[in-house]
């Protein structure tokens, strides 16, 4: 059987806290003249366009393809000035769990409002992302769905097949959401911006407190 497997990133494969949108934040700040810029938005399941777009907005701000490649040079040069910081941590047992994943016949890849060098700055520090060929990210869509629509499609493009299953691993009810609409399964981990109540009203198949309880006899793949 054919099974893909999308990880969601913070909260999921990255530990998030406050430390973890610090370069984007920064970025983002620099990009307006004025501090503290983010402040009241809620960034959780979004894309990272989507925010900037909303930052713009509020401080009256244009929008343009020159403004939006300004931004991602100061985004790169804050991920850069990060890169040896503890920033970025794992997320529970995420490294086990893609060591457990390495050893069986699953295709991975990631679903996340992250734009993609955010994504690879991120996950390289922790030394997962050549696990991941393939992904929808922030730049894929400003929404949640179209993200993982693109990703789904780079991934059967990628792997040169139509996935039997497709899994959502994911902290959010967003993921949950997207999950269904991608008609896939979700495993939702109790580690992220939703308590597990929330995420229980949706009804995810699997929801876990650590990657481990997705080992073993009972594993779901």
């Amino acid at each position: 059987m054919s099974i893909m497997i999308f990880f969601d990133v913070n909260g999921t494969l990255i530990a998030r806290d406050e430390r973890t949108d610090i370069p984007y934040a920064e970025a983002v700040d620099e990009l307006i003249g004025r501090e503290n810029t983010m402040k009241g938005i809620n960034t959780s399941a979004r894309s990272d366009h989507d925010v900037l777009l909303e930052v713009l907005r509020r401080f009256g701000v244009a929008y343009s393809e020159y403004l939006w490649k300004k931004f991602l040079k100061i985004y790169e040069e804050k991920l850069e000035s990060y890169r040896e910081t503890d920033v970025w941590r794992p997320n529970a047992d995420a490294l086990e769990y893609l060591d457990y994943l390495r050893l069986r016949q699953v295709q991975l890849g990631l679903i996340s409002g992250e734009l993609k060098i955010g994504a690879r700055y991120k996950l390289e520090k922790l030394g997962i992302w050549k696990y991941f060929p393939v992904g929808g990210f922030g730049e894929d869509g400003l929404r949640r769905f179209d993200i993982a629509e693109n990703a789904l499609k780079k991934a059967e493009l990628h792997f040169g097949t139509r996935f039997q299953r497709v899994y959502i691993i994911g902290d959010t009810v967003q993921d949950i959401r997207t999950a269904r609409h991608l008609g896939a399964k979700v495993v939702s981990i109790t580690t992220g911006s939703n308590s597990r109540s929330e995420l229980l009203l949706l009804k995810p198949d699997h929801l876990i407190d650590r990657f481990a309880e997705l080992m073993g006899e009972d594993a779901p793949f």
